[in-house]
């Protein structure tokens, strides 16, 4: 990010393209995976916060549908209570293995997907910071803007990925 905002004073003062590229690598870095989920569903507040929305609620239950259960076929999701508290706390703690050969989610297509993404945008962004000029300028801005569209969960989401690459390939990047 720093430098493409050094890029882009060197070419102008405005600051659409550093933007740009601050919330899309953002939003490519930030994805939602089964560590992240089981980081929310055991934070402290929750509970508390669904006390707020359902006074008097004694009991709370998961519905999840994790990824690799509907790869084998699986299409109902699970319904997991308090005893499941201590699980998902301990993979929360072990988001360390994100990414690692030991991550057991790691090998599903959309985490390979996602890992991709984060490489190819962000070799992207410093091609295009490289090379940026003002008459290269809106085009910039759209290329790093695109990774916003990448959104969803699962199926959703490889289908954004699409979307992306297409509106990348669209675009006259040289």
């Amino acid at each position: 990010v720093e430098r493409a905002w050094t890029a882009e004073r060197a070419v102008m003062v405005a600051t659409d393209y550093s933007q740009a590229v601050a919330r899309g690598v953002a939003h490519v870095a930030a994805y939602k995976d089964e560590y992240e989920v089981a980081r929310l569903l055991t934070r402290p507040e929750l509970l508390a916060e669904v006390q707020a929305q359902v006074p008097g609620a004694t009991r709370v239950h998961y519905n999840l549908h994790p990824p690799a259960l509907r790869a084998m076929g699986m299409d109902s999701k699970l319904k997991l209570g308090a005893w499941s508290r201590p699980l998902l706390k301990a993979m929360a703690a072990s988001k360390g293995l994100r990414g690692t050969r030991l991550d057991p989610f790691g090998r599903a297509e959309v985490r390979r997907v996602e890992r991709a993404l984060l490489a190819s945008h962000t070799a992207l962004v410093e091609q295009l910071s490289a090379s940026l000029t003002a008459d290269s300028y809106a085009t910039a801005v759209a290329a790093a803007g695109a990774a916003e569209l990448v959104r969803g969960f699962e199926d959703i989401k490889l289908r954004n990925v699409a979307r992306y690459r297409e509106t990348l390939a669209a675009l006259p990047l040289s």
